[in-house]
């Protein structure tokens, strides 16, 4: 939303957590998928210098829901696991593309 419609990067996370919290999914995942979807608005966050095509967001994605479902029953009760999720999926994807290239 930010580099297609200009929307400032803070409105456009919260926008896309207040979309997915209006997707339905079956009551056994709990709030998970949710949480996941907001996790993922955070790591979207990140300058267009670090992340420059849909390829390099995907990468980040399925880092983040790897490193989500790893933390997923862990760090009941503290605040900043969604963000910390986040920041860390994209701090490992950048010194992984520093290492390679």
């Amino acid at each position: 939303m930010h580099t297609t419609f200009a929307v400032p990067l803070v409105l456009s996370s919260c926008l896309t957590g207040l979309i997915g919290a209006f997707i339905p999914f079956p009551a056994r995942y709990k709030n998970n998928p949710n949480a996941a979807i907001y996790t993922g608005s955070f790591a979207g966050m990140c300058s267009i210098d670090l992340i420059g095509s849909y390829w390099e967001l995907a990468i980040i994605s399925f880092i983040g829901a790897g490193l989500f479902i790893f933390t997923i029953n862990h760090l009941h009760g503290f605040g900043g696991k969604l963000g910390s999720v986040a920041f860390v999926s994209v701090g490992i994807y950048m010194l992984a593309k520093g290492i390679v290239l």
